[in-house]
């Protein structure tokens, strides 16, 4: 257990500086979302640690230009479909999570995904990835920003699923009212937890 947490602290430092660099409304966002899933981690017995790495390490890509996404997402070997091919900014979580596994050395699984699913969610999310999925919809001024989205911090605290369909069910009738494609990953996930009801 010691050595773990010892990674997680070392991942946790690498990655802290990684976000200095960023563009500062970015790590604000991203420092909102990880004191958010720290939180949410704390109520909802899991490890806030872990959480909080997630949390930091999600937009990690956010802030590259769409060709950037393509090119190095294509470097790195990240399998592209179609929705990502129109929409580059859906690969920035992948981006950012194989940055955290092959260049940082994350091992723990659970963190990756949450980075890697962040925008789309998926389908047997864990308790980690579910809190930096909400996390980073809701974090305070995104809150401020929609105030649809009180309806999803308000099922947070209590139950991450219901949160989550909330979430999703603004979410996917926001872009079909604009005539938008809704990605395949989040369709699977409403799917499932509604399912699992």
């Amino acid at each position: 257990m010691i050595n773990v947490t010892h990674q997680i602290d070392e991942l946790y430092d690498q990655v802290e500086r990684m976000v200095v660099s960023l563009p500062l409304s970015l790590q604000e966002h991203i420092n909102r979302t990880r004191d958010l899933a720290s939180r949410l981690g704390e109520i909802h017995g899991v490890d806030g640690k872990r959480c909080a790495l997630g949390a930091l390490s999600h937009d990690l890509a956010r802030h590259l230009e769409g060709s950037q996404l393509l090119i190095q997402s294509k470097e790195k070997n990240i399998p592209l479909n179609s929705y990502e091919l129109d929409s580059p900014v859906l690969l920035h979580g992948p981006l950012a999570a194989v940055w955290l596994e092959s260049e940082l050395g994350c091992d723990d699984e659970e963190v990756v995904n949450s980075v890697r699913y962040h925008t789309t969610g998926r389908p047997c999310m864990t308790h980690i990835e579910k809190i930096v999925f909400i996390a980073d919809k809701v974090e305070a001024e995104k809150l401020a920003e929609n105030p649809e989205l009180i309806l999803v911090a308000d099922k947070m605290e209590v139950d991450l699923d219901e949160s989550i369909l909330e979430y999703l069910k603004l979410r996917v009738k926001s872009l079909m009212q604009q005539k938008r494609v809704v990605h395949p990953l989040a369709l699977e996930t409403w799917n499932y937890l509604i399912q699992k009801e």
